[in-house]
């Protein structure tokens, strides 16, 4: 009967509530601060600028991260599949994202989608701001 009750307690101690809040911290390397990104990592990272976050494309949105906490800012989502080129703007306001043919501007700081750019004709494969922040340059 002991035997059951510390079984009992054992399982009941890893399903505790705060336990999938924990995933950040879950088998990391050595030296490995934190695990960040849910959903199937698709693409490169991007950090901003500013050093204030880190964006990682997934399978269900690009997830933002505070960079010094590694705290979940917000999860980018709509039409998000295939988001695998991300580049923040100089200011660090602004993400850009390339989904297939188009490209996704966000406003980091409300998660919303500012405006989409379509008329490609073939897949974006590299997306990135001039210095001055007032020009966007793609490659397809």
């Amino acid at each position: 009967m002991r035997h059951i009750f510390l079984l009992l307690f054992v399982i009941l101690s890893f399903l505790n509530v705060g336990w999938a809040d924990d995933y950040q911290q879950w088998y990391l390397p050595e030296g490995a601060i934190a695990r960040l990104g849910k959903g199937g990592i698709i693409g490169k990272i991007a950090f901003s600028p500013d050093s204030s976050m880190i964006a990682i494309p997934s399978m269900i949105g690009i997830w933002l991260y505070d960079a010094q906490t590694y705290k979940e800012l917000a999860l980018l989502t709509g039409d998000t599949s295939g988001n695998d080129k991300l580049k923040f703007s100089p200011d660090s306001e602004t993400l850009a994202s390339s989904v297939n043919q188009d490209i996704l501007l966000w406003n980091v700081r409300t998660g919303q989608l500012r405006k989409t750019i379509t008329g490609y004709s073939d897949l974006v494969h590299a997306v990135t701001f001039a210095p001055d922040g007032k020009t966007l340059i793609t490659i397809e």
